[in-house]
């Protein structure tokens, strides 16, 4: 699903922290298997086929997009020690979008590889655990008062605003405020697409073994905001213009010790990714 893009560019957050960034990256392959093989119980020939798929994608990766990583963080870095307008910062994100795009589009037919050799079972319990976490999610929604859950994302943003930019000023809590309830706006939908998305998939998963399972879970994991005729796509672009909107308005706030923070790791992690890219050339 579109949405994918977003859970992706949030990994890459998550996992380019500082001069850990190459150990995390050169161990991400193994990552990846040992969480797969936790969902599903992995067999013997079912994670051989893993790890040749896993190996063929790094392989794809390292030489393909690490130097592009690398060319776009440094440019990214020079940008950012000026104020962005919104045409700027949607131009990047762009970018974003259109890398996430390349590595989904190589991952998505190894997946769909992946996914015709899991059995009925693993499939099943996979798609049951699913369902109830997001349960758990929803129940939550429900118990928890509007200003409780405020109090966490706000939390959760001024932690990474910290991780980013080293500080947050106060005349930036209003900024914080902002994302904070639009996020509180979108999340009951967000959880409702959950449903939606998990109920198409457990359907596209009775497929399986047919011509039409392939074609069908593409869809799903490419495109999946469509579904119930695209009630969830005008969320994805809203999502999308505010997002584009308020790195803006952050940026325009911004304090020189501030910008020189975020400069700062933007050149790490390009340094970083140069490094890898002369290593993957060997």
């Amino acid at each position: 699903m579109k949405r994918v893009r977003v859970w992706l560019a949030a990994l890459c957050c998550l996992l380019l922290v500082g001069c850990t960034t190459r150990l995390i990256y050169y161990w991400l392959d193994w990552v990846v298997a040992w969480q797969l093989d936790d969902y599903f119980s992995l067999s013997s020939s079912q994670s051989k086929a893993l790890d040749r798929e896993l190996r063929g994608f790094m392989v794809w990766h390292r030489s393909s997009e690490i130097p592009r990583y690398a060319k776009e963080l440094r440019q990214l870095g020079k940008a950012v020690a000026s104020p962005m307008s919104q045409d700027q910062v949607s131009q990047a994100l762009s970018q974003l979008e259109e890398d996430i795009d390349r590595v989904i589009g190589n991952a998505l037919p190894r997946a769909v590889r992946l996914a015709q050799l899991l059995n009925d079972d693993q499939l099943s319990r996979f798609i049951r655990e699913r369902r109830e976490k997001l349960e758990d999610k929803q129940v939550a929604f429900r118990l928890k008062s509007r200003a409780a859950m405020e109090r966490e994302f706000a939390d959760k943003m001024n932690e990474r605003l910290v991780y980013w930019l080293g500080s947050v000023e106060p005349a930036q809590q209003p900024l914080v405020a902002r994302w904070v309830s639009w996020q509180y706006e979108l999340y009951g939908p967000w959880l409702d697409y959950q449903h939606q998305w998990w109920n198409e998939f457990a359907s596209v998963v009775r497929l399986k073994g047919t011509p039409d399972f392939a074609v069908r879970l593409g869809a799903l994991l490419t495109s999946g905001d469509g579904l119930m005729g695209g009630r969830y796509t005008g969320y994805s672009q809203q999502s999308r213009e505010r997002t584009v909107q308020w790195l803006s308005d952050l940026s325009q706030s911004l304090t020189l010790a501030q910008r020189a923070h975020l400069y700062g790791l933007f050149k790490g992690f390009a340094d970083d990714f140069a490094v890898m890219a002369r290593t993957s050339e060997h």
